[in-house]
């Protein structure tokens, strides 16, 4: 590559990265677990407090059983510190997340605090996530 198109590369990877950490978090919010799951490698892990997922392979059914018993959620990524190192990039994001329980009461909610710390690789002409640790700072509720 040549020295002036390093720095480029170097944008348009973190563009790119910062469009998959949003779209990681409106396609749970929009319940499109299947598309949620196409933005993993094949052997990506997803780890939370207590519970864990291995693969691409049934993380759509995963997430779906444990999101989509709330009437509505509303997941936010925002500060995003985004590292890269040729094919293989970091990042850390401040996580917020709100979960509705019924349709019928909007302050009956729960929501967890904390971060997202990522992992990704390059595929193709790409990135997608490899693994997902969340941790949880805070947790709150309504009503």
């Amino acid at each position: 590559m040549h020295e002036e198109a390093a720095p480029l590369r170097s944008l348009l990877d973190r563009a790119a990265i910062d469009d998959l950490l949003t779209e990681f978090v409106h396609r749970l919010d929009e319940r499109d677990f299947t598309g949620y799951a196409a933005l993993f490698t094949e052997d990506a892990a997803l780890r939370m407090p207590g519970a864990e997922h291995h693969g691409r392979a049934g993380l759509a059914e995963y997430v779906s059983a444990d999101l989509g018993r709330y009437h509505r959620t509303h997941h936010l990524s925002t500060a995003h510190r985004i590292r890269i190192d040729g094919d293989h990039a970091t990042s850390r994001s401040v996580m917020y997340a709100v979960h509705l329980r019924g349709a019928d009461d909007p302050t009956d909610w729960w929501a967890v605090g904390g971060w997202y710390d990522n992992t990704y690789r390059r595929v193709g002409s790409g990135w997608l996530i490899h693994t997902v640790d969340i941790t949880a700072l805070w947790l709150g509720e309504g009503a």
